[in-house]
């Protein structure tokens, strides 16, 4: 019989906690803050705020997978399938801060992009823990694409 994690009242509970909320807020506010130093900061500062973007998503991407992983090898039974496609995000993620000098910065934030959505489609569509995990995920998928979108940008009139 399958261990379950969540108990009835977690999985069936229409919010995310309070502190989960805060922690998840604190956790997109690197993109946040990253994002407006490479766009509208001192020119001085832009090549750091922007290698800040990369190794924070490469970060996020992780962990992000982790804790789709997490939940899975919690299973009785874990599904290859689905930790095999949580380490796939990271990956992408790996591989585009270990092509500094070989792609451009828009293709690298565009990667990010792409590795972040993708991450959050399987998240939600393959949806197990509480069922404010969707939800929550959309909100983080937001606070650090957003942000990522504004930096594509302006990479693309550098």
């Amino acid at each position: 019989m399958a261990t379950q994690v969540f108990s009835l009242e977690e999985q069936c509970a229409p919010q995310a906690p309070p502190a989960v909320w805060a922690l998840s807020l604190l956790c997109i506010l690197p993109f946040v803050v990253a994002s407006a130093i490479f766009c509208y900061g001192p020119g001085h500062l832009s090549g750091q705020a922007l290698t800040v973007l990369f190794a924070y998503s490469t970060a996020m991407l992780g962990y992000m997978g982790g804790i789709r992983a997490g939940i899975e090898v919690e299973r009785a039974n874990p599904r290859f399938l689905h930790l095999a496609i949580s380490v796939v995000g990271p990956m992408i993620g790996f591989g585009l801060l270990l092509a500094g000098g070989r792609l451009p910065a828009d293709w690298r934030l565009a990667g990010f992009i792409a590795a972040i959505v993708f991450q959050w489609l399987w998240d939600v569509s393959h949806h197990d823990g509480p069922a404010w995990r969707p939800r929550l995920r959309t909100f983080v998928t937001l606070g650090a694409g957003i942000p990522l979108a504004f930096a594509l940008e302006q990479a693309l009139h550098l």
